[in-house]
């Protein structure tokens, strides 16, 4: 007789093995084991894992690296041991059988396929092998600490622009100017050497007085950086780099209306010994060489050393004296120590040093004793840049089950000096006025400390709290001296010996409450008490009876700084957000002060209200990301650096007001998996809505250093070929003209310019060695950093055309 069901059998004996598999599936989920997993990195606590419980584990090694885990001790069921040890990691994980676990970041292709990435992954042999990193096709995911925990860039609720380690290696980013061409609403530039000039969303200030404090903030290794000159690290071995936009008033050390670059180094890692070794080759003579090794100390210490050194013949010349300007040696060596000191304590003890010098840079002039070539100088001065800087700290990380406590405490050193002609023609050459020489030295010593806490993830939200301490002390001597057009006679000479000290504490609390499933409030606020002690000696050496002296003048300053943000995500691939952050940057004395009554009288802080609203999602199973955002900041108190026409005094005062307005857009694309796309395009309309002082009036001028536009687009690829992968990137930056001064002066425009760089290479299969050529500014466009009206009209050039080959070896 037909049955109407002929696959009875079949049909019940698959249900059947289903149900036990169901069983065994559940039973190896609820097996426990006392596991013994302490805090550290989380890749070797994941194989751990395997061992203790003999699960087949399966990851991408690029998800895991960097990160970190509180570590599981005790009794637990694998399923639970599993999701602490992840915790705070952004990671999931999902069992493909019984005995399988695949590990994989929310969005990627294992969340929806888990069978067919294990099974791809497991065809690859070990799991952090360069097969398995190539069989995910999804962009990478950055972990950044913008809110001081570990998190996805995308699920943080803040505009921001982050980098990989691995992606600064792909565009060979090695400096914060290679950084700017891919970031929009970032502006690296320079006036000299010692001064670079950082703006965010135009928040920046060239002032150089010691003890002013700066609208962005630059932190390596959760250590604040006070001085810009400073700040100018060697990109090599970054775990990431971000750059966070708007006022960054609750969460960081410094207190900052415009924004903060927060660069991660990598930490040692535990049970593992590895060595990276790289040479460039290049023209202008250019050498360098980068180092690291990792060596591991029994099971629980590790330490690492990295090395890198840099040198380049001059890009310019002065053709009066026949120096080389615009050259480089560089030599800096880091050292880290890292411990697991007992179970729920991870020490880690750095220490830097570096030095550096130039011979100044290649102001030339385009007016007087122009000769046509922009590569060459007319100042006929001896000019000289050199630097050296230090810096030790220590970060210890208690981890428990109420929360982790954190506590950071530094100190760094930094002295420099530059010799450089403000006026871009020697006194020879000019018919009037005289050419102004400079001496800026300055020593900088900061100590600081930080102590804050971290709650675990509860149900109902999460919780951040601490203080800070800051104690800066700095000193300067600037000697000026001019000489006489034609005839080189002395006209004026004087020696400023500046001393400030800066003594800051604050105190911080920032929460996060679940308000529903996909609705999330964050609200914080930080009170901050600045303290500053200046003194000046201001010695006239042609005229005596000028000079004058004050000691211990002092000055303190305090403010409510709060933070407010409301997030929706209404899927896993978006989230939207809308915030409103309120920044300050402190106040401080006029050092440079020609006159006793300009230096007693302290300027104040600015503050800024920036309120913003954004978009965060990410598409095509994590292979397409539009990042949106939207912002409006509000200026009172600017701090503005003038001629005041009423005393005749150059002094920093609280000018103005000004609003910035403005939009930023981010996508990344990855069509295939051997190719990554991206795009960016920042706007800003900033103007002063109040600017009067004295005679002056530059109300309804456009804010300083804020190009209106600036855009990039960018790829990147690795195409598989026999025994290895090519591989190569090209990315094009441009970005349209702005004015360096708020008097909107039109000699001291900066036109629009566009740069190409471009890499192509060749990699091992084993990832063990790559060598790649690669061309910087490959259309060798002359773009101007900076122009000076001083007597003359003088312009100061970037980087020409660079080019050459990098080979790097792993072992």
């Amino acid at each position: 007789m037909f049955s109407p069901f002929p696959f009875r059998p079949a049909v019940l004996a698959v249900a059947v093995l289903c149900a036990a598999g169901a069983q065994v599936q559940a039973l190896a989920q609820t097996r426990a084991f006392d596991f013994d997993i302490p805090a550290g990195d989380l890749k070797p606590a994941i194989d751990r894992f395997a061992r203790e419980t003999g699960a087949q584990i399966f990851y991408k090694a690029d998800d895991v690296q960097g990160l970190a885990t509180k570590g599981v001790r005790g009794r637990r069921a694998e399923d639970e041991a599993l999701r602490e040890l992840l915790d705070g990691s952004t990671l999931t994980f999902k069992r493909d059988g019984t005995r399988a676990l695949v590990i994989f970041r929310p969005g990627a292709d294992a969340g929806n396929g888990t069978a067919t990435a294990a099974a791809t992954l497991a065809s690859a042999g070990d799991a952090g092998s360069a097969r398995a990193d190539d069989a995910i096709s999804a962009l990478d995911t950055v972990t950044v600490t913008a809110q001081r925990r570990p998190e996805a860039a995308q699920s943080v609720p803040i505009a921001l622009t982050s980098f990989s380690g691995a992606t600064l290696d792909t565009y060979r980013v090695s400096s914060l100017q290679d950084v700017s061409r891919l970031t929009p609403g970032l502006l690296v530039s320079a006036f000299s050497v010692s001064n670079p000039t950082i703006a965010i969303r135009g928040a920046n200030n060239t002032f150089s007085q010691m003890g002013v404090s700066k609208p962005v903030a630059v932190v390596v290794d959760d250590v604040f950086v006070p001085r810009n000159g400073a700040a100018s690290f060697e990109l090599f071995d970054l775990e990431s780099l971000t750059v966070l936009k708007g006022p960054q008033g609750t969460l960081f050390g410094r207190n900052v209306t415009g924004g903060a670059i927060v660069m991660n180094t990598r930490k040692p890692v535990f049970n593992e010994r590895s060595a990276k070794t790289q040479l460039t080759l290049g023209n202008f003579g250019a050498v360098n060489v980068d180092a690291l090794a990792n060596l591991p100390v029994g099971d629980d210490q590790a330490i690492k050393l990295s090395v890198a050194t840099r040198d380049r013949d001059g890009t310019g010349r002065d053709r009066l004296t026949g120096r080389d300007q615009d050259d480089l040696q560089s030599r800096n060596v880091r050292g880290q120590w890292r411990a697991a000191l007992g179970a729920d304590v991870d020490a880690l003890v750095s220490v830097d040093y570096g030095e550096d010098s130039s011979g100044g840079r290649t102001l030339s002039s385009v007016t007087l004793g122009d000769d046509g070539d922009r590569r060459t100088s007319e100042v006929g001065v001896p000019q000289g840049f050199d630097r050296t800087l230090w810096g030790t700290s220590a970060k210890l990380e208690w981890t428990r089950p109420w929360g982790e406590i954190t506590s950071i405490t530094a100190f760094r050193h930094s002295k420099s000096r530059e010799d450089y002609s403000g006026v871009g023609a020697n006194y020879a050459l000019l018919t009037t006025g005289a050419q102004a020489v400079t001496r800026d030295a300055e020593r900088v010593g900061t100590w600081s400390q930080e102590l804050r806490y971290a709650s675990p993830r509860w149900d109902a939200g999460h919780l951040q709290a601490g203080v800070f301490f800051l104690d800066e002390d700095g000193s300067r001597r600037l000697g000026q001296q001019s000489f006489a057009a034609r005839t080189g006679a002395l006209t004026a000479s004087t020696l400023a010996d500046q001393q400030v000290r800066t003594r800051s504490a604050s105190v911080f609390a920032d929460g996060t409450w679940h308000w529903t499933s996909t609705v999330d409030l964050t609200a914080g606020a930080r009170y901050t008490y600045d303290h500053k002690t200046a003194s000046l000696d201001r010695a006239d050496l042609v005229r005596p009876t000028a000079g004058f002296s004050a000691h211990d003048l002092r000055a303190s300053w305090s403010e409510w700084t709060p933070r407010v943000a409301l997030n929706w995500q209404p899927s896993r691939q978006m989230l939207l957000y809308a915030s409103v952050t309120r920044g300050f940057t402190a106040g401080g004395f006029n050092t440079d002060a020609s006159s006793l009554a300009a230096l007693a009288t302290p300027f104040n802080p600015e503050t800024v209200t920036n309120r913003e609203v954004g978009l965060k999602s990410q598409w095509l199973d994590n292979r397409l990301r539009v990042n949106l955002s939207v912002f409006d900041m509000a200026y009172r108190d600017k701090q503005e650096f003038v001629n005041n026409t009423v005393t005749g005094i150059l002094s920093i005062i609280n000018a103005s007001r000004a609003t910035v307005r403005g939009a930023e857009m981010e996508v990344a694309w990855k069509p295939v998996k051997w190719l990554g796309l991206s795009a960016t395009y920042g706007y800003l309309d900033g103007s002063y809505d109040r600017f009067e002082i004295g005679n002056i009036n530059y109300t309804g001028n456009p804010l300083a250093s804020s190009p209106k536009n600036k855009a990039s687009v960018a790829a990147d690829w690795r195409i598989p070929v026999r025994d290895g992968f090519a591989v190569g990137a090209v990315n094009y930056g441009w970005q349209s003209d702005y004015n360096t001064g708020a008097a909107n002066d039109p000699n001291l425009q900066i036109p629009g310019y566009g740069l190409l760089n471009f890499n192509a290479g060749f990699e091992a299969a084993d990832r063990r060695w790559r060598v790649v050529a690669w061309v910087k500014n490959a259309t060798n466009r002359a773009y101007i950093l900076t122009r000076s009206t001083q007597v003359v009209r003088a312009e100061y050039l970037g980087d020409p055309r660079t080019f050459g080959v990098t080979a790097a070896f792993r072992f």
